[in-house]
């Protein structure tokens, strides 16, 4: 099998896929694309199963060289494509042959890009997924000259993602949250000053998590006992600042939580830079239910 040559690889970029369930038990984290929504339409605009691997990259930078005739798509965060030189549209497909030099430039907005191939790029599972977890020693980072393994596929129709269904990423993100038991660690007064109270996205951010800062949150009693940690849970430590728990979260915890971001949200969170103004709405648990219901439906296609 023959692929798409890396030629030049940028901060980070990693094969990812839907992630990795059922092995929290041993400490085994869930991973998975961070920005799911941008992951899964680029899978979509292929024709691919939702859970093809693809390859999820980090601020852009990266150029290969093609050894195969395929068809590609590039969602996420912005970023300009280029194609021999000819720039092309993002959350789009493109046909590509041997000997064609695809160029993925800085992202100006954003943080992620998902990058896919028609039948997902080949990739040996460990526990069930593709997905990389360098901090578990899973997978590892791509490097310039690794061969990213692909099919030939005979030509595609060219598909875009409607306008009004690709997302702006700015500079002001709201997250609706749904409390949890633990909110009752919490004061009607502190639960204010979170609801109310802007916080921003700092440099202690990554796929674990993402940390906030802003007005102190100060919460009763002593620490709790470990218990699993949800995805998008939001933690408050003891100093009182929040943080969202993302795809490489620990499995378990015993700061208190007073709720959790739902799902779409967390997506959104992905591609925050550091900087981002971060603001949280109350969202009750039948509305948070029926917006995540209709976002998976989404995801499976």
């Amino acid at each position: 099998m023959s692929g798409l040559r890396i030629t030049k690889a940028g901060l980070l970029a990693q094969i990812q896929d839907r992630g990795r369930v059922g092995y929290g038990d041993i400490g085994i984290t869930q991973s998975g694309a961070a920005d799911g929504y941008s992951a899964a339409w680029a899978n979509r605009l292929l024709f691919n199963t939702p859970d093809a691997p693809l390859l999820e990259i980090l601020l852009g930078g990266m150029t290969f060289v093609s050894e195969v005739e395929t068809t590609i798509s590039l969602t996420g965060a912005q970023a300009e494509l280029r194609i021999n030189g000819t720039r092309q549209a993002l959350w789009k497909t493109h046909h590509i042959k041997p000997g064609d030099s695809i160029e993925i430039g800085l992202v100006s907005s954003g943080l992620r890009l998902y990058f896919a191939v028609k039948g997902g790029f080949g990739c040996t599972q460990e526990l069930g997924s593709c997905a990389t977890t360098l901090k578990e020693g899973i997978g590892a980072k791509s490097e310039e000259g690794d061969l990213l393994l692909c099919g030939h596929y005979p030509t595609l129709p060219i598909v875009s993602t409607p306008q009004d269904l690709i997302p702006e990423y700015l500079d002001v993100v709201t997250l609706r949250v749904v409390l949890g038991y633990q909110s009752e660690q919490f004061s009607a007064e502190q639960k204010e000053i979170f609801f109310s109270t802007p916080y921003q996205v700092t440099q202690a951010t990554d796929r674990m998590g993402c940390r906030l800062e802003g007005e102190p949150i100060a919460y009763r009693g002593d620490e709790l006992i470990s218990e699993p940690i949800a995805y998008g849970s939001i933690q408050i430590p003891a100093d009182g600042q929040p943080i969202i728990l993302l795809n490489e979260r620990q499995t378990i915890g015993g700061y208190p939580k007073i709720g959790a971001v739902i799902p779409m949200d967390c997506y959104r969170l992905a591609q925050a830079r550091p900087g981002t103004t971060v603001a949280f709405q109350e969202i009750g648990l039948e509305e948070a239910v029926r917006v995540t219901g209709e976002l998976m439906g989404f995801l499976k296609f």
